[in-house]
């Protein structure tokens, strides 16, 4: 995911300072001051940084494209698929006499598209309110904590979108995508539960069901389970001390068998009930922007505060961003528990 920073804060400070000050037939008693602090540590606050999910990043699960697409109401992209005739068929005989009947090459050319969806949040701080800081000297920042508390509202919203989209039939997550493949055969039980000689024909046989999904095309280079497997697999794979984890073990093997380098375990709360029956969702796929990816349009950027009426101030705050868009389906195959 590529750093921007979503607005520049000497800007924000000059403009907050002009409507603050518009409030006031004096400014110099105490307000300045006010709003020279307020600035400053609302520039802090809200850095173009997303939420961290136990440590890891949304980068570590998906790609995602920032800034394309901007106000449009949804992204929309062009594929292509060979039509033309077989190899064998362009086969000819060049000391034939007639005149060869080449083969045709042809394309059909068809669309993929995701709709793209707006977000819209403001909060309002009272005159009255930045009066008493400015005469009572009070540490607590009203901005500040007013800003962070939208902010992380929006990341949060912005991380379950990912893994579970909006639940509105249109834009849909990582982890229940309607055309995807579930394999109900891979995990009899959860990996945690797996005796040693399950793990082994685990290990065997996952890679192949996922490269056959996709008709033996895409490797996947990420494993998404469930937070509660990741955890469980951190012992030691045996145990005669100095083993490696089960967790490294099962990473091993799918490199060795033909994962690209970049094969990792990712996990989350959410795949712990994805799964129809209630139970762990695994998700094989590959992070090749052609493959999935998920589009921010529009980084949440918070607008300058500015004057509403004699008493209130207004901040807006707005962003875009798409659901989980998985451009090839055989790139990605779901596997749920059974047990």
């Amino acid at each position: 995911m590529v750093d921007k920073l979503i607005f520049d804060a000497e800007k924000y400070a000059r403009k907050t300072y002009k409507a603050i000050n518009a409030l006031f037939d004096i400014p110099g008693r105490g307000v300045i001051q006010t709003v020279d602090t307020l600035t400053e540590i609302v520039a802090g606050a809200v850095d173009a940084k997303y939420y961290e999910l136990a440590g890891q990043t949304p980068s570590d699960f998906l790609n995602i494209d920032v800034g394309r697409g901007a106000y449009s109401t949804g992204l929309f992209q062009f594929t292509t698929a060979y039509v033309g005739a077989t190899f064998k068929e362009c086969l000819i005989n060049p000391a034939s006499n007639a005149i060869n009947a080449n083969a045709n090459s042809s394309i059909a050319i068809d669309g993929i598209n995701i709709p793209n969806n707006f977000y819209a949040q403001r909060y309002a701080v009272r005159q009255e309110a930045i009066k008493m800081a400015a005469r009572n000297a009070v540490t607590f920042d009203i901005v500040d904590w007013n800003e962070k508390a939208r902010a992380k509202n929006y990341q949060l919203g912005f991380q379950e979108t990912m893994f579970l989209g909006l639940g509105d039939g249109r834009t849909y997550g990582l982890l229940n995508q309607p055309n995807v493949t579930v394999n109900t055969s891979l995990l009899p039980v959860a990996p945690e539960k797996m005796s040693t000689a399950q793990i082994k024909t685990f290990a065997a046989t996952a890679l192949a069901t996922s490269f056959a999904a996709s008709n033996y095309t895409i490797m996947p280079n990420r494993w998404c389970m469930p937070t509660r497997s990741a955890l469980a697999l951190g012992v030691p794979y045996g145990d005669t001390f100095g083993m490696p984890t089960i967790k490294e073990v099962l990473e091993r093997a799918f490199k060795e068998a033909g994962a690209p380098d970049d094969f990792k375990i990712v996990h989350t709360k959410y795949n712990e009930t994805a799964a129809a029956n209630g139970k762990g969702r695994h998700v094989f796929y590959n992070t090749d922007v052609d493959n999935i990816v998920m589009c921010a349009p529009l980084v949440y950027t918070p607008h300058p505060l500015y004057a509403q009426g004699s008493l209130d101030l207004i901040s807006d705050a707005e962003a875009q961003f798409t659901g989980v868009w998985v451009k090839r389906e055989g790139s990605i195959l779901y596997a749920d528990e059974q047990a």
